[in-house]
């Protein structure tokens, strides 16, 4: 996180909630529906839990802050992640014969 946007973050905003990771979210002093969020360090968008998310977005109007563990934050975010690892073949036939110029 850049230096600028917690600047702007900490004058322009207004801090309306801090989950238990440490993410801060925050809205405009001029207008309640310009929303973002400072995330945690080492943490990003796959921290947010859905009622978050749903309130960044204006989906809905209130935090809803529920009683979840921090380890069970940190499974979910592990949960959403994984399934963008990809693992690569250890073979190299690639199912194609590729063009070879002479």
């Amino acid at each position: 996180m850049s230096i600028g946007f917690k600047l702007y973050s900490f004058f322009n905003g207004k801090l309306v909630h801090e989950d238990s990771l440490g993410n801060k979210f925050y809205h405009d002093k001029s207008n309640i529906n310009k929303r973002w969020v400072v995330y945690a360090p080492n943490l990003g968008p796959e921290s947010l839990p859905t009622d978050y998310h749903n309130w960044l977005h204006g989906t809905s109007d209130n935090i809803i802050t529920t009683n979840i563990s921090q380890d069970d934050l940190l499974n979910n975010i592990k949960r959403r992640t994984q399934k963008h690892i990809t693992s690569h073949k250890n073979k190299l036939d690639k199912g194609y014969q590729s063009w070879q110029p002479k």
